[in-house]
């Protein structure tokens, strides 16, 4: 993957990450509520794994935000 698109990945993955602890979430909680690999949680907040439109849509709802703020760059 090129370097801006891992870095786009990256931000995003970041932007998940912080909103998930700022409601107080661990990456287990949310792995138990979309019935995910906490690797692939994991693989996702670091940039390191692509995703779908559907699992940016669960990792929100679980969260209990829009998605739109993973995109807040």
């Amino acid at each position: 993957m090129a370097n801006p698109n891992k870095t786009y990945l990256k931000k995003i993955g970041k932007n998940i990450s912080s909103l998930r602890r700022e409601y107080g979430f661990s990456q287990l909680d949310i792995c138990a509520i979309i019935d995910m690999e906490k690797s692939n949680l994991s693989s996702i907040e670091n940039g390191r794994q692509n995703f779908t439109a559907l699992t940016l849509k669960k990792i929100a709802d679980a969260i209990g935000v829009d998605v739109k703020l993973f995109f807040d760059i």
